[in-house]
């Protein structure tokens, strides 16, 4: 009985599937630039042939593997937005992240140690910094509606500490305190005051004696 086109398609996001882990792990083991195709298509199983049908190389997985990351970006994002107020907003942010790389521990084990090669990030190159950019300004837009002071510097820290924090976690599981990390952060954020209001001759309106 022939397939279904969703049996099809299906077949073939397996085969994706099998050969975009099976470039990450060799890339961790053997280094980006000390993985060939070849290598990639015995790992995964299946011909070169098949797999330029799916990759057009080494840099399209490469690409393929930070997109994949991007989805857990997302889907951080998109939790963080069900908070009813903007602090809950940014605690859900923290915890949605710190949630995903738990989950997907082992892509992101990978993955942080792909980042640290030499010529990946190179090999990314425009992609990585449009990624950075945008999600440094969705963060900085969440701190903003947090009156947080100094927003555009803080979404750096808080970019900062939450990618540090889950590749710390990522590399040593079993002894990074993600949860109290996780807690120290949502805590630095949470007095979300203005910065005080200056009068004309410059000085604070806040009384500094209350």
């Amino acid at each position: 009985m022939p397939r279904t086109a969703e049996q099809l398609e299906e077949i073939k996001n397996e085969s994706r599937g099998v050969i975009l882990n099976s470039a990450l792990e060799l890339f961790a083991e053997h280094g980006y630039n000390g993985t060939s195709v070849r290598m990639i298509a015995m790992e995964a199983g299946v011909s070169q042939g098949l797999l330029y049908n799916y990759y057009e190389g080494k840099e399209a997985l490469l690409r393929a593997i930070f997109e994949r990351s991007m989805e857990d970006v997302q889907a951080s994002f998109e939790r963080a937005a069900g908070g009813s107020t903007p602090g809950d907003r940014i605690e859900g942010l923290v915890r949605a992240a710190f949630d995903i790389v738990r989950k997907n521990l082992s892509f992101w084990r990978l993955s942080y140690q792909l980042r640290m090669q030499p010529g990946v990030v190179e090999g990314l190159g425009e992609s990585l910094r449009a990624w950075s950019e945008a999600t440094r300004a969705r963060i900085e837009a969440l701190l903003r509606a947090a009156e947080v002071e100094s927003p555009a510097v803080q979404a750096r820290l808080l970019f900062a500490a939450i990618d540090g924090a889950a590749q710390h976690y990522a590399l040593d599981p079993r002894d990074y305190p993600l949860d109290q990390v996780g807690d120290a952060l949502i805590q630095h954020f949470r007095p979300l005051r203005r910065a005080p209001a200056q009068n004309t001759r410059g000085r604070s309106d806040v009384d500094p004696s209350r």
